[in-house]
């Protein structure tokens, strides 16, 4: 699979019910998009096959663990290379999603219940190989950005960037853990 059949086949499942969009920035975002994803995890499982979201794992903890790991590193290495060079301040992107990138497969390790979901991540990004997980993670980024441009639906392509995750888990991950 190619990060474009995976933006095009979470585009494609997004589109049966568009209806989905939900404000994204909210006092309890981390735990309501948990939930969007456990639902979006689970939505082709087998009938029969129960699945139940867990309200008691702290999301909130998770997600400002991992982003404000990341967003530490980035205005930290943009101080660095500010000092450096301005024109080397925008290398602090890539360093935010060198970041970011060990934390891909957090929020559905989370969801299956996995044990030491950190470590697991980290390890499942390595195995499914760094630099691809890399530029995946940044196009996928970009993609879900380039959205927010959009004053009618802003919140579309988030979604879709957040579901091609989901995707990438069960396609690639899942599996192995």
């Amino acid at each position: 699979m190619t990060v474009g059949r995976l933006l095009s086949e979470s585009k494609r499942q997004f589109d049966k019910r568009p209806a989905q969009v939900q404000q994204v920035f909210s006092s309890n975002m981390f735990a309501a998009g948990a939930r969007w994803m456990f639902e979006k995890l689970h939505e082709d499982d087998e009938l029969g096959a129960v699945a139940v979201f867990d309200p008691s794992i702290n999301f909130r903890y998770y997600g400002y663990l991992k982003y404000g790991t990341s967003l530490l590193a980035f205005l930290t290495s943009c101080f660095a290379f500010g000092k450096l060079h301005l024109l080397l301040m925008p290398l602090a992107v890539l360093v935010f999603y060198v970041f970011e990138v060990h934390f891909l497969f957090l929020f559905p390790l989370l969801l299956d219940r996995v044990e030491n979901p950190i470590l697991t991540s980290i390890k499942q990004t390595y195995l499914t190989g760094f630099i691809k997980a890399l530029v995946w993670v940044f196009i996928i980024a970009m993609y879900m950005l380039s959205g927010l441009l959009n004053p009618r639906n802003p919140w579309r392509k988030w979604h879709i960037g957040c579901l091609s995750i989901v995707l990438w888990y069960r396609y690639e991950v899942r599996d192995r853990v």
